[in-house]
């Protein structure tokens, strides 16, 4: 089995005008540097180097006023490896077009001593570049495995097609170098060589009637269109439009639409504010209303001044106050004005947060997910399955609220673990049994006052052979056991607000999402082999322990009445709206006429889940009627056409009046 990454969301958009036009690419906004040649050279490119530079980041090379126009020398080097030990203090600068020689599925890995990045763009324009593998610390000379970050996803290219790229490189003191090696179809990991490289020139669109934009675009599409689609490829030029709408007729049957009707290139049906004849220029998807899958719509993309097929975007902060452009975006401020405030109103859902690690002390974060409760016995089994059997950990987080009108109640609290927990009500330790032991129970009673709450944080270890973690809370006065679905709230992981609850920067459900403390400062902690502290990991978007970046909130979304969706809910009916995958778990692709179906499981009990509603592939939502009152708890798993089923997405609730 295998799982894809789900960007389930559900968004409100206001129209305004109707129908937006992609503003056309301005080639010339990019100022040539002073050396910079009018025509590209094959089998070389330009080594620039700044000299006199201290320290050992790429931003002391950035920051330079001469960067990256006015190098103090100028190199052509004929394959992606730098000469070595060349002195110290210096920065490097490597500007070219790399040119595949098969079309198919690439990997690309960086090596360098000291701080190394490799950006590569998805076409031959820097604009569309990105960061694909760094090195943040150092290496030997043409070791690429001693970082994740210096190995790149699976990227597909085209064989023939020119992707520009740079490597930045920044030397302190000691040795120097660089280097960059590529395996693709056919071969092996290797550096890449001279008769795949071509120099940087200056950007040109004399001779053309069209824009660069729609020229890249109609060429994008009779070439890796045909074959990721499976079309037949008509070797014409101009390629077919039967109706003459000016969309190209393979790309109009690729996203649904009728190569014979020119009325359809003005339709927008996936509903994200971008007509068809703007998505076509664009790159974007017809039918998937977030094709970078960022949580973004592309229509609001577009109107944000955002790029709608590059992911990272959405984790970056355009005007500098603190705020990433997706919380933003979800917060309903602008993502132009600084210190425009986002939410402060934290969004709640029932039931715990646990956090999943392998390791006896939390060494490696696995993933984070929303529980009904705490009651895990699992035998000689682990609590999910990505964890291993033996020596794991996990925690959970979650506010207690005492649910008595008035006056003072105790309330016990009882663990029973094998092996080691804790538990914490408002950081202080109320049951410490950090231990090897066989199933043991435990208990605490506090004196709480009326609606007083309590952020209640667990612990646990796992040594070998049986697992139990188990919390359960009473209530004495009323001598009644109290479900945790009723007493218990956490911060919603689909849900991005900047509400930072130990006040160290990072909000708290991106803490709770990557596997951090939001109850306690841990900004400055160091989760990964690079000594990139976990605000430094947040304010670049990236995971605190693989330095990978993060994805964001994935869930299904279930609209009630009076949220102001365009979705609905009425008693007994629950709609639910997701958007296609566009990954695998592995990185490779998955287009929509792979998609089979969706599967909706659904359930009275989150662990439970015995209901099953199928629904065509080519929909994104459905409607569940019939539900009978109380809590129904909802996940969505994607079905190929070859049968193979993917991991449900976060289980989400819904209360039935």
């Amino acid at each position: 089995m295998f799982n894809y990454r789900l960007a389930m969301a559900c968004s409100v958009i206001i129209l305004v005008t109707g129908c937006q036009t992609w503003r056309p690419f301005d080639a010339g906004q990019y100022p040539p540097t002073a050396a910079l040649p009018e025509t590209s050279t094959p089998g070389e490119v330009e080594l620039y180097y700044w000299d006199g530079i201290s320290g050992t980041t790429t931003s002391d090379l950035k920051g330079l006023a001469t960067f990256p126009d006015n190098p103090d020398e100028v190199v052509k080097i004929s394959s992606l490896s730098s000469p070595v030990n060349r002195g110290d203090n210096y920065g490097s600068l490597v500007r070219g077009y790399i040119i595949p020689p098969a079309t198919g599925t690439y990997t690309f890995w960086v090596s360098g001593d000291d701080q190394t990045e490799f950006w590569l763009s998805s076409s031959s324009q820097p604009d569309q570049k990105d960061l694909v593998a760094a090195v943040y610390g150092s290496t030997s000379f043409q070791d690429y495995a001693k970082y994740s970050s210096q190995k790149s996803a699976n990227i597909d290219l085209i064989a023939g097609s020119r992707h520009y790229f740079e490597i930045i490189h920044k030397e302190g003191g000691g040795g120097d170098h660089f280097s960059v090696a590529w395996a693709g179809p056919g071969f092996s990991q290797s550096i890449i060589s001279g008769d795949a490289l071509a120099s940087y020139a200056q950007p040109s669109s004399a001779g053309s009637s069209e824009s660069p934009q729609e020229t890249y675009r109609k060429g994008y599409a009779a070439g890796y269109l045909d074959s990721s689609e499976g079309l037949k490829y008509a070797p014409i030029f101009p390629m077919p439009d039967s109706d003459g709408d000016g969309l190209y007729d393979n790309w109009e049957v690729a996203n649904g639409l009728d190569p014979t009707d020119p009325t359809d290139a003005t339709s927008d049906p996936d509903n994200d504010l971008l007509a068809a004849a703007d998505e076509f220029l664009l790159g974007t998807s017809e039918n998937n209303p977030d094709t970078d899958g960022d949580g973004i719509p592309d229509g609001d993309e577009y109107a944000l001044n955002m790029d709608p097929l590059d992911p990272s975007d959405a984790g970056k902060d355009f005007d500098g106050d603190g705020v990433t452009n997706l919380q933003e975006y979800l917060a309903g401020t602008d993502i132009n004005v600084p210190d425009t405030p986002a939410s402060d109103q934290q969004v709640l859902t029932t039931g715990f947060v646990g956090q999943y690690f392998s390791g006896m002390n939390f060494d490696t974060f696995i993933l984070a997910k929303s529980e009904a409760e705490i009651q895990f016995s699992v035998g000689s089994g682990s609590f999910i399955p990505e964890q291993p059997v033996n020596r794991f950990s996990a925690r959970w987080f979650g506010t207690f609220t005492a649910p008595h009108q008035s006056g003072t109640n105790n309330y016990t609290f009882t663990i029973r673990t094998d092996d080691g927990a804790r538990l914490y009500a408002d950081g202080t330790p109320i049951i410490s049994a950090w231990k090897d032991q066989g199933p043991t129970t435990y208990t605490s009673t506090m004196s709480l006052d009326a609606s007083q709450t309590v952020d209640l944080m667990m612990e646990y270890y796992e040594n070998g052979g049986g697992a139990v973690a188990e919390l359960s809370i009473r209530d004495d006065s009323a001598n009644t056991n109290l479900s945790p679905m009723e007493i218990v709230q956490s911060p919603d992981l689909s849900a991005s607000t900047m509400v930072d609850s130990d006040s160290d920067g990072i909000p708290d459900t991106w803490e709770l999402r990557n596997g951090l403390d939001p109850w306690t400062d841990d900004a400055s902690g160091i989760n990964n082999s690079q000594n990139v502290t976990n605000l430094s990991a947040y304010q670049s978007g990236l995971s605190p322990w693989t330095l990978q970046p993060v994805e964001t909130p994935s869930s299904t979304t279930i609209d009630q009445v009076g949220s102001g969706s365009t979705t609905s809910s009425t008693t007994g009916t629950v709609t639910l709206s997701w958007t296609a995958p566009l990954t695998r778990t592995d990185g490779s692709s998955i287009s929509l006429s792979e998609i089979q179906s969706y599967e909706v499981l659904y359930g009275t009990a989150a662990d439970n889940l015995s209901e099953l509603k199928v629904v065509d592939g080519s929909q994104t939502s459905t409607e569940i009627s019939g539900l009978s009152s109380g809590t129904w708890y909802f996940s969505v798993r994607v079905v190929d056409i070859n049968g193979l089923k993917s991991e449900g997405s976060a289980v989400q609730s819904y209360t039935v009046p």
